[in-house]
């Protein structure tokens, strides 16, 4: 029988049915989800989960390159002596849904889903609903979408690099394969400025020396003009900022941004082609060795010159050094330019967006949040490393509980998230896993090993998808304080998938360790460490809509039953 080989990218792909059986996979740079379903009113009598395989092809050659079994490690008593990583098709995942985040764009894929029958470690497949896909490139039409590995490189840089430090590993590998093209998309967006260009920069954090070495390349060898905005409120960011400006000969090209009302918080670079703003790169990522490699961290590079105008605008503004209250008759404060600037926007007619600066004199970053919570139909996903404030927990806690909610955020929120554990609605704290099956688990934390991305998206799924994405922390200081940057993106499929699979890749990597902590802990039940061995014990929840789980909806929203 031929396998359909995916040529092209698709960010939503089904599987065609069969019998009560569905699959659907959202599909992203390095990481895709697989959801899979079966009619409710369909005989699930011996259902013991799901297996998995991966086929993986060459696109132009339509060559087989490898046929893989994916992994878990939860396993029937039975197996318990299988080792740390069981072959689903031995020990299948009792769930409607896995996140593989080992992909290629330079490959398409097949995964074979096969429901798995029968009596534990004597199972039987039945025949696999199929999914062929091939990832998005991480840039396309210029647009480019970048996801380090961050935190949840944990376990696998051990695996890799024998838990040596980064910079102890040769030739840069463990740096390269944290960074995962990150850092390296910004070198080589200051890299396309030529002689008569300019690259207008704004950074909070700007502690990175080659950074720092490519933005002086850039004045020296390219002929670009170079000029940054950087953060100088007098604290350790600002030293560390003023010792890099000096340490490259920069001092000339920067202004330090001394008056912001708290902190000038923004993460961007604008490049101009002769006097146009040509193109933006934007995200949650700072300068530095921590945002680059160990922190979990994002970037958008977009060619809209109506976006690169706006930021450009925005950049005047804080190069002016504006204070956040009137110092004299007739200043505008800064505020009063930003909501300007913000009013002022049109966004290009391809790309739907709306930019949200700061500092402005209402909570517009935490108001479009919640707006975006209250209209979602099927699903939320919240990356909020620091803040969670009050009006957006309370709008999480009134959604219908038909709507599926996952969010992050770092051990410092956790107070503010202890409420937020109800049906479907699940928020995960990043936790520490030193040993688990008998062997060492974690790589040693680096640096501030911790969640940074900033993100809400809603429906990725739907018909409107929409995405929040910046450098806003969502607190009222980031509105009314900060000097912020933020875009709220509405149908881009491409970009929403990626961030999706992304958020999905963080959330599902400490919700599983936090699983694990509660059984070594003794505070899971002890039936839990193993698969179970009816499909009651492990699937009734995932059909009663009644349950107290999130599993009901899990289950529709993952297959694309919204």
């Amino acid at each position: 029988m031929s396998v359909e080989i995916a040529k092209s990218y698709r960010p939503l792909v089904h599987a065609k049915p069969i019998g009560p059986f569905t699959a659907t996979a959202l599909v992203g740079t390095h990481s895709a989800i697989i959801g899979w379903d079966i009619d409710p009113d369909a005989d699930r009598e011996g259902l013991l989960g799901f297996a998995i395989r991966r086929l993986d092809y060459d696109p132009k050659t339509e060559k087989l390159l490898s046929a893989t079994w994916l992994n878990g490690q939860k396993r029937f008593k039975c197996d318990r002596d299988a080792g740390v990583d069981v072959k689903s098709k031995d020990a299948p995942f009792q769930r409607f849904h896995w996140n593989d985040y080992t992909l290629d764009s330079e490959k398409s894929y097949v995964y074979e889903v096969y429901p798995a029958f029968g009596e534990p470690c004597d199972l039987k497949l039945e025949p696999p609903l199929k999914l062929p896909f091939r990832p998005a490139a991480e840039t396309v039409d210029d647009i480019g979408i970048f996801f380090n590995r961050g935190v949840t490189s944990a376990q696998a840089y051990l695996d890799r690099f024998k838990g040596a430090r980064p910079d102890q590993v040769p030739d840069g590998s463990a740096y390269t394969w944290l960074s995962r093209g990150l850092k390296e998309s910004l070198l080589a967006f200051i890299a396309r400025a030529e002689r008569g260009d300019t690259l207008h920069v704004a950074i909070y954090e700007f502690h990175d020396p080659e950074i720092a070495a490519a933005l002086k390349r850039a004045i020296t060898k390219q002929k670009a003009k170079v000029e940054i905005v950087a953060h100088a409120t007098g604290d350790k960011a600002t030293k560390l900022n003023v010792a890099m400006l000096k340490e490259h000969g920069l001092e000339a090209h920067a202004k330090l941004r001394k008056k912001a009302g708290n902190i000038s918080h923004n993460k961007f670079v604008v490049l101009l082609t002769g006097d146009e703003p040509h193109a933006v790169w934007t995200g949650s990522s700072n300068f530095s060795e921590n945002a680059f490699y160990f922190q979990t961290n994002n970037a958008l590079e977009l060619p809209y010159p109506e976006i690169a105008q706006i930021y450009e605008d925005y950049f005047q503004v804080l190069r002016d050094d504006p204070k956040l209250a009137r110092a004299k008759q007739g200043q505008e404060w800064a505020q009063d330019q930003v909501e300007a600037i913000n009013a002022r926007f049109e966004a290009p007619a391809t790309f739907d967006a709306q930019v949200l600066f700061s500092p402005v004199r209402s909570d517009h970053v935490i108001d479009a949040t919640i707006e975006l919570l209250r209209s979602a139909q099927s699903a939320v996903f919240v990356s909020a490393p620091f803040a969670m404030e009050k009006p957006i927990v309370e709008a999480i806690g009134k959604n219908e509980t038909r709507i599926l909610e996952y969010g992050l955020v770092n051990a410092t929120a956790k107070k503010k998230i202890d409420g937020l554990k109800r049906r479907s609605t699940r928020f995960i704290t990043p936790s520490v896993l030193e040993t688990y099956m008998g062997r060492k688990w974690d790589a040693k934390a680096f640096g501030q090993h911790k969640i940074h991305s900033k993100l809400v998206i809603i429906d990725p799924w739907g018909e409107n998808p929409a995405l929040l994405v910046g450098s806003s922390n969502h607190s009222d200081e980031s509105c009314r304080k900060n000097d912020e940057n933020n875009l709220l993106i509405r149908g881009d499929r491409r970009i929403i998938s990626v961030m999706t699979t992304e958020f999905m890749r963080m959330f599902d990597h400490y919700k599983s360790r936090d699983f694990i902590n509660s059984i070594q802990s003794g505070t899971a039940p002890d039936d839990d460490k193993y698969l179970k061995e009816t499909v009651e014990g492990w699937a009734r929840t995932s059909f009663d809509p009644n349950a107290r789980s999130h599993k009901f909806r899990d289950r529709e929203v993952f297959a694309g039953k919204l």
